[in-house]
């Protein structure tokens, strides 16, 4: 998705999506950035960041067997730039915009291969979710630090 397709103009639909439909379907539809679909590391990747985001700490399998339905016919109505824009437009507050940053960056991430067009839509969601430089650098270190770190700790080990 380019940047003229994540922000081309808004919506002209007004429909508000709930706060974690909103997140689900970036988080999905980050999944998809690289033109690839989505792969089971991806899948995994994004049920485990809902179920750690507190928007989501009560949701049961139920929950999120719903969750994945809504956002699987809002796609099958709507195409995806105009969903995302509904969902980006429907989260409430910093937290909520954080939270689909996290999901995306983790999503795009789970595979540790982010090649230029996950990137630029990473730049382009970023901006969108007006989310500054500087802070979403601390949420990349605050996501990826501690994997790393925890890396370099087994190959210590070894």
């Amino acid at each position: 998705m380019s940047k003229r397709n994540l922000l081309k103009g808004r919506s002209t639909s007004s429909v508000a999506l709930e706060p974690e439909v909103a997140i689900a379907v970036i988080g999905l539809l980050s999944a998809t950035a690289d033109g690839e679909g989505i792969t089971i590391e991806e899948e995994y990747a994004l049920s485990e960041m809902l179920g750690s985001v507190s928007q989501f700490e009560d949701y049961s399998d139920d929950d999120f067997e719903e969750l994945t339905q809504k956002v699987a016919s809002l796609l099958e109505e709507e195409e995806p730039e105009v969903v995302i824009e509904q969902a980006i437009a429907s989260l409430p507050n910093k937290d909520y915009r954080e939270a689909a940053y996290i999901t995306a960056i983790l999503v795009v991430g789970i595979d540790e291969e982010v090649p230029e067009t996950e990137q630029d839509y990473i730049s382009e969601l970023q901006e969108a979710l007006k989310i500054s430089d500087k802070r979403a650098q601390e949420l990349i270190d605050e996501v990826f630090g501690e994997e790393e770190e925890e890396e370099e700790e087994e190959e210590e080990e070894e």
